[in-house]
């Protein structure tokens, strides 16, 4: 059995979506509050942008992370004898990483990362 800790950071995945829809919600609350007829709530406006703008970096930085931890459990169970990752399970990384930019690619980064965890703890029995 594999003691590999890179596994909690995969599992921080879902914190990207999570974060696109609220870097999504904060532009169009900006959008509306900005486009509104007559006095324009500045309060709304300016925490709306500060929200969008928070969560669109916060969700590079994750996506980021979960790139990361996920090539180190790559390396660190390449020489295990339970299971051996192919390297190119590096790319749903990274196409997660892009879907951070461009959520479309979120489609296919979600589910390869749900089934790498799957098969990680049906080989390993971790997490």
């Amino acid at each position: 059995m594999s003691r590999s800790p890179w596994w909690y950071g995969i599992a921080l995945f879902p914190l990207v979506l999570l974060l696109e829809f609220l870097a999504r919600f904060g532009s169009r609350t900006f959008i509306a509050a900005s486009s509104a007829p007559g006095e324009p709530n500045l309060a709304v406006g300016i925490a709306s942008f500060v929200l969008s703008v928070a969560a669109f970096w916060g969700g590079i930085i994750v996506a980021l992370i979960v790139l990361g931890c996920l090539l180190a459990d790559i390396r660190a169970l390449g020489g295990e004898g339970t299971w051996s990752p192919n390297p190119a399970w590096g790319l749903a990384g990274l196409v997660h990483l892009v879907g951070a930019v461009f959520s479309v690619l979120l489609v296919l980064s979600v589910p390869a990362l749900s089934y790498y965890l799957y098969r990680r703890h049906d080989r390993v029995g971790t997490p």
